[in-house]
């Protein structure tokens, strides 16, 4: 895997380097029995509760979006992600009453979720690997004090020579100026540096964007139309061949 004149490999965090997938899961599963006696949803939630995660996952995805347009803010975006499941899976429900179960999910959820925080398999080990090689980046979407919870949690304060992190710049992928303001940090040029990540679009069409390379972490082979990335991988282990 060769990419010439490279210097910096610069990766996502969720769904990248650690499973944000399975923490979030955990999470919601943890919650949910807490609500088995409310009217309208309890019965969904103990039942079908795949139903719940899955238009959660759906509402979660578009409101991120909204934020990084500026369409929505981050406080709304935390309740909102929980409303807007409840108002699909039950019609009935009235606005004030979603907004209440949504807020209080909401908290809920955010105080459970770090609770599942795990690498994805040999994380650690490939960055340890090729931090011998190049420079390492990180640029990540999310709130600031959970992202900077994950990087303290397994140790990564000094893995990385830029952790950029989207809730402190003010600025989200696919955005170019997040990728610039890595390039800075770094101290190396948009064709000296390569992103790694797991979202297509605010990932690979990121980076590229920004004049970088990208590569195009995708574990379940999500298949695509069309792919732009430079390189395709579906296990972390693959970066290892990477030379410049």
């Amino acid at each position: 895997m060769h990419f010439p004149h490279l210097k910096a490999i610069v990766f996502d965090l969720d769904n990248t380097l650690l499973d944000h997938t399975a923490a979030e899961r955990k999470a919601i599963s943890k919650f949910l029995p807490t609500y088995f006696d409310e009217p309208g949803i309890g019965t969904i939630f103990r039942e079908t509760p795949e139903r719940f995660i899955t238009a959660y996952r759906h509402w979660n995805e578009v409101l991120w979006h909204d934020l990084a347009m500026e369409r929505i803010s981050a406080d709304n975006l935390k309740w909102q992600r929980f409303a807007l499941p409840l108002r699909e899976l039950v019609p009935s429900f009235t606005e004030q009453d979603a907004e209440r179960l949504g807020q209080n999910m909401g908290a809920t959820y955010l105080s459970l979720y770090a609770d599942g925080w795990q690498l994805l398999p040999d994380a650690d080990e490939i960055l340890h690997a090729l931090g011998k090689r190049f420079r390492l980046g990180l640029i990540t979407n999310g709130f600031s004090e959970q992202q900077r919870g994950k990087i303290a949690r397994f140790g990564w304060e000094e893995r990385f020579e830029a952790a950029i992190l989207s809730g402190e710049l003010g600025v989200m992928k696919p955005h170019k100026a997040i990728f610039d303001h890595a390039l800075k940090e770094l101290g190396v040029y948009a064709h000296e540096a390569v992103y790694v990540g797991d979202h297509y679009e605010t990932d690979v069409v990121g980076a590229l964007g920004a004049g970088w390379h990208a590569i195009w972490f995708n574990p379940h082979q999500t298949p695509r139309s069309e792919n732009r990335a430079d390189r395709t991988i579906f296990a972390l282990s693959e970066l290892l061949q990477i030379n410049a």
